[in-house]
């Protein structure tokens, strides 16, 4: 019996050392325990495996159709990728910690008030190309850190009601929105960068953008402007110059304007009912782009220079600010993966780079200090909602945020002898140690009981002999 007792010791110790080391089949684990990648994968459930003390987790482009209070017990999780799957409705029972949550290109269809309740400390929501149709009035008001909202490419033929205050980054752009609902809109005093481009909008309300004093980006391309009385407050304020943009928005009615720029028209084109005065500098004639070019189309303001500015140079800053894509660093102090690693630093692709090359941990960022981000309107590469960097226009200016953080966090020859050890594998080693000593002692142990027995059994006999 004792020896039955010892062997199962012996093997469970070098089992509890393996279990040391979690990391799900099929997955990457560059910091296993906290950051998992387990991407393309045809995944039905969530793996089994996955550690609970993990803080960020991407289980992107598989078959997943309901995770509903799958996650609530990963207490630790900060950061959350359910994109390209089959998320019929928001999960429910997500962690309270949550910070980043991404679920483009599910199915999503409605978002109710009781889906985010518990989700308060969230800074990001990535809901790219769903089918959502509505949003019920309120349902994002509680998420009082919320910045960055995509709802790029649904459903929505409205402006959603009570949006939280706390937003920076609105995008809107590809849906069927019509009208900009001004108390929701004027809410948003915070807001830094709206996109609302490839809607239908035909004209914008009074005063619609003047109460937003932070803002500075806008796209409002590909709507259906009719270019009549109503657009006059759009109009002025695109040529008040009070923000860096491309002013080339295109009408589509009335059929005498149409598919002509509404900043070539003049005040008395766009409506012949309001007195055309002190717009000699201003009146364009409506054959001008065909003369000067599509190039000088941008406006100048009322009364400075008249050194046209050049849209070709305003559309080239527009997409360097864009590039840093939606990629929101928050500097807190609690943030776990700030220093490491991350969803929207490292691909599933890279990850598996990385492990077949080489096995050092990464090493720290350098740039910690938040960084507002813009999303682009380019296309993705990445399931976690991560952003490419631009060749041609980081060519003029400077790189983006991403490119700067990927180009640190690749570990190269020169860097390989810096590099800083994560705490896990350290943990790790040190388990692995104690269960090889463990083990030697448990032989020591054995070896000495053994002679103790053999001893036993020959001074057995000459005690009997003795006796008769």
């Amino acid at each position: 019996m004792l020896w039955c007792r010892w062997g199962v010791l012996l093997v469970l110790c070098p089992l509890a050392c393996l279990t040391a080391l979690p990391c799900p089949p099929g997955c990457c684990c560059p910091r296993p325990g906290f950051l998992v990648l387990c991407e393309s994968l045809g995944l039905r459930s969530l793996p089994r495996s996955v550690p609970l003390s993990t803080s960020a987790l991407s289980v992107a482009r598989n078959q997943l159709c309901n995770v509903d209070h799958l996650l609530r017990p990963f207490s630790d999780l900060q950061e959350l990728s359910l994109s390209h799957n089959l998320l019929a409705r928001f999960p429910r029972g997500l962690p309270s910690r949550l910070e980043s949550l991404l679920l483009q290109e599910n199915r999503i269809t409605y978002i109710t008030s009781g889906a985010l309740r518990q989700l308060g400390n969230l800074t990001r929501l990535d809901l790219e190309d769903n089918r959502i149709r509505a949003i019920q009035a309120g349902a994002l008001l509680r998420l009082n850190k919320l910045q960055v909202l995509t709802l790029k490419g649904n459903r929505l033929t409205s402006l959603p009601l009570n949006l939280p205050p706390s937003l920076t980054h609105l995008d809107l752009s590809a849906n069927c929105i019509s009208v900009l609902d001004l108390p929701s809109l004027s809410a948003l005093v915070h807001l830094q960068v709206l996109r609302i481009n490839g809607n239908c909008l035909r004209s914008v309300p009074e005063s619609a953008f003047d109460r937003l004093p932070r803002l500075r980006s806008v796209d409002l391309a590909n709507n259906l402007w009719v270019c009549e009385c109503e657009i006059l407050y759009l109009y002025r304020w695109l040529l008040s110059g009070r923000l860096r943009m491309a002013t080339d928005l295109v009408c589509a009615e009335p059929v005498r304007l149409a598919h002509h720029l509404l900043l070539n028209l003049s005040v008395v084109a766009i409506c012949p009912r309001v007195p055309g005065q002190n717009e000699s500098s201003r009146q364009l004639d409506l054959d001008s782009p065909l003369k000067r070019g599509p190039e000088t189309l941008a406006a100048k303001p009322t009364g400075q220079s008249s050194n046209r500015t050049d849209l070709g140079s305003l559309a080239r800053r527009e997409s360097q600010e864009s590039t840093v894509g939606l990629i929101f660093k928050d500097a807190r102090k609690s943030r776990v993966l700030l220093n490491y690693y991350s969803l929207e630093t490292l691909t599933y692709e890279e990850c598996l780079s990385l492990n077949t090359t080489q096995s050092v941990s990464p090493p720290p960022l350098k740039n910690t200090s938040p960084t507002p981000p813009i999303e682009t309107q380019k296309g993705r590469d990445n399931v976690t909602g991560r952003t490419p960097h631009d060749d041609a226009t980081l060519a003029e200016g400077t790189p983006s945020l991403l490119s700067t953080h990927r180009e640190e966090l690749r570990p190269t020859r020169s860097t390989q002898r810096f590099t800083q050890r994560d705490p896990a594998v350290v943990v790790v080693s040190l388990l692995v140690v104690l269960c090889v000593l463990v083990i030697l002692l448990m032989l020591l142990v054995l070896l000495v009981l053994k002679k103790i027995l053999l001893r036993q059994q020959r001074v057995a006999p000459l005690d009997v002999g003795s006796g008769g």
